[in-house]
């Protein structure tokens, strides 16, 4: 137990290193590449406020750098932690003494394991919640970094465009709805408004946007103009100022819409794949996403065993000579698992197949190479 606890220590040690080396450089790039903006940023508001506007920027990052880079981190960390027990000679005893090797190592292993169930809650509820927070922090003062990708409803035809998207808050700054005919309107209506609100569904009310302060058209002018149809997804607010639009058309399909999705929690990927607005190459991309995300807790469990049979193989020629074995092995199965991903994407092979067949093959691989670890 006692060596059990030293190697774990060593582990999660090297692990705490590896991330403040790495993530510290991001910071120092960042702040030789964006220190006028931050103090755009911060304006005459003094040296302390500057000093917190650089730390909540960067734990906004460190929660997105640690999605992306954990599982790397994790397969250095215990390349570094075997290199060291080999240099010290720490594992010859220990086999002498008639341990299997995967017993020596297993706290290791299982902190690596477990390191999974921290990324899953990062990935889950963490990032979800800051991605877009940080974005908006940074590029506050900058319009162009927040337009809107304007999106047709596919199930009411509602063109949804404006001038600027706030997806922490919900929101959109001159929003401009275009109400096509026949279907909601007798002619073509271009509504236009001071902001709107997106309000997911509650009970019986539907999902959609409120559209506060409408500048055009006249709303009696609208109500004259809109079929029946119309007036059951176009709801005219008795305050005389708002319009309710109804539509499953959410703020962050508005931003940066090739990427954004990959800051959603599953939930909100489920209910975007199941909603009828969104269009059919766009779900594609988000079924294969959705698939690769389940499958990458298992490549990473893969790596670890890749990893660790590489780094003690019983006839070694010598540290360099596996650690270089192992990046090869490990940047190989990487290129199969973005080669999967491309025939996916590209709808050659089903999205499953593209996600999961990594895996088979890793797993495989990962199998046959226990074999070679020494005993």
């Amino acid at each position: 137990m006692t060596y059990d606890r030293y190697l774990l220590r060593s582990f999660l040690h090297t692990f705490g290193v590896c991330f403040v080396a790495m993530f510290g450089l991001v910071v120092i790039i960042d702040l030789f590449e964006n220190l006028d903006e931050m103090f755009a940023l911060n304006g005459d508001n003094g040296t302390l406020s500057l000093m917190w506007l650089i730390v909540t920027l960067n734990g906004y990052r460190s929660v997105m750098f640690i999605d992306k880079a954990g599982p790397a981190l994790v397969v250095i960390s215990v390349m570094t932690v075997l290199i060291v027990l080999q240099r010290s000679g720490e594992l010859h005893p220990l086999l002498a003494a008639g341990i299997p090797m995967y017993r020596i190592l297993r706290p290791m292993i299982l902190a690596a394991i477990a390191f999974n169930a921290v990324l899953i809650f990062n990935q889950e509820v963490l990032v979800p919640q800051v991605a877009f927070l940080e974005h908006e922090l940074r590029h506050r003062n900058d319009p162009s970094q927040s337009e809107v990708e304007s999106l047709t409803d596919h199930v009411t035809r509602i063109c949804i465009d404006g001038d600027r998207v706030n997806v922490a808050e919900r929101t959109i700054s001159k929003p401009a709805f275009v109400l096509p005919p026949p279907m909601l309107a007798k002619e073509l209506i271009d509504l236009k408004a001071e902001k709107a609100v997106f309000r997911p569904a509650k009970g019986r009310q539907p999902s959609g946007w409120m559209l506060q302060n409408v500048s055009e058209p006249p709303l009696d002018e609208l109500a004259a103009t809109l079929t029946k149809k119309g007036h059951e997804l176009v709801k005219i607010q008795k305050n005389g100022t708002s319009v309710f639009v109804v539509s499953a058309i959410t703020c962050d399909q508005l931003f940066q819409r090739s990427s954004s999705f990959t800051s959603l929690s599953t939930p909100e990927l489920l209910a975007r794949i199941r909603c009828p607005a969104f269009g059919m190459v766009s779900v594609h991309r988000l079924v294969l996403y959705l698939h690769s995300r389940f499958m990458q807790p298992a490549m990473n469990v893969i790596a670890i065993l890749l990893t660790i049979p590489l780094m003690v193989r019983r006839e070694s020629p010598g540290l360099v000579a596996d650690s270089s074995l192992c990046g090869f092995i490990l940047a190989a199965v990487f290129g199969i698992t973005q080669g999967f991903q491309s025939l996916g994407a590209g709808h050659v092979i089903p999205p499953d197949l593209a996600a999961w067949g990594p895996v088979v093959i890793g797993g495989a691989l990962s199998a046959w190479l226990s074999g070679v670890i020494r005993t």
